[in-house]
């Protein structure tokens, strides 16, 4: 085996990796995996109003929980829900 042979395989052994590396990348981009103890509907709801201040949350999830009578999680889907229609 000379160096041509060592060389020829480390390109090989670098593309694969490189292609492997693109591929992981691209099937998980648009995964998120919620932070523990906050569903996917908190991390949502927060990624969305994270200019409002804390006391304008809780203020909009007040709001819709008294409107529509659910629970704070599905108050936060529908503030998220309308807010998404609404800046289209």
């Amino acid at each position: 085996m000379d160096t041509a042979d060592i060389v020829g395989v480390l390109l090989l052994l670098l593309g694969t990796g490189i292609a492997y590396y693109l591929l992981q990348r691209r099937t998980h981009k648009h995964q998120r995996v919620p932070i523990a103890g906050r569903s996917e509907v908190e991390e949502e709801f927060k990624r969305v109003f994270f200019m409002t201040s804390t006391q304008g949350k809780e203020g909009l999830i007040q709001r819709w929980m008294d409107r529509t009578g659910c629970d704070r999680t599905e108050a936060m889907r529908l503030a998220t829900e309308e807010w998404r229609r609404d800046n289209r």
